[in-house]
């Protein structure tokens, strides 16, 4: 009879871990060989699913916030339903989450971010500023470079507070730029505070701005969010 230290040092050399560990009971003598072996596998592949989500969970920077889709309107609480089905991530489309500050952009975006990494989707947030910053210093820093490389790895990049500040010449350049690339094999959601017809007014470069507009609203759901 096979000896339970055994099986674990076979698990190991096999990297199966989480049964090389002792997560997995080895001791149910009431299954047939077969279905006791299919119930482990099983197991095994449950625990590595929850082990993926959160990695993917910690990896992709989403604040804690939580969606209270409660006081939703009917048309909205449509919307948001049908966001979550993900067949736009799927499709590749941008989302514009657009409101007054307070309105729940952020949490509707983690929620997304949530439900997409849920799907086995690799997910990254960051505010302007950050993003701006990662894109600005890939170059010359090794931790700036290791999270853009990731972010060209993920499905779905969140973009938040974007022109919440007038934003620099050179950042303008630096964020068109970066989303131009990255927004040909992904989905963006852009969260904004701004009417998209009022982000000419907070740049000095407008004619690369309307150019930016019309690349990320090209194939993109924009949902307004209004106070509750």
């Amino acid at each position: 009879m096979a000896d339970i230290t055994e099986i674990r040092e076979l698990a190991k050399k096999l990297n199966l871990w989480n049964i090389a560990r002792g997560y997995i009971d080895l001791n149910d003598e009431k299954l047939s060989n077969l279905d006791y072996l299919q119930m482990i596998l099983q197991k095994e592949l449950e625990i590595r699913a929850r082990q993926k989500q959160i990695k993917l969970r910690r990896a992709s920077k989403l604040p804690n916030k939580v969606f209270d889709a409660s006081n939703l309107n009917k048309g909205l609480e449509w919307q948001i339903k049908q966001l979550s089905h993900l067949t736009w991530l799927n499709e590749e489309q941008n989302v514009i989450l657009l409101g007054k500050c307070g309105t729940g952009k952020t949490s509707l975006a983690v929620h997304l971010g949530e439900t997409a990494i849920d799907n086995g989707h690799k997910t990254y947030y960051a505010s302007i500023d950050v993003f701006i910053y990662i894109v600005e210093n890939k170059d010359i820093n090794p931790k700036a470079g290791a999270t853009f490389s990731y972010m060209r790895e993920c499905d779905l990049i969140i973009i938040d507070d974007v022109f919440y500040l007038e934003p620099t010449r050179s950042e303008l350049q630096a964020f068109y730029r970066a989303v131009t690339f990255l927004n040909e094999t992904r989905s963006i959601i852009f969260i904004t505070n701004r009417e998209i017809s009022t982000w000419l007014d907070v740049v000095e470069d407008k004619h690369l701005c309307q150019t930016l507009l019309d690349r990320i609203t090209a194939n993109c759901q924009i949902i307004r969010l209004t106070d509750r």
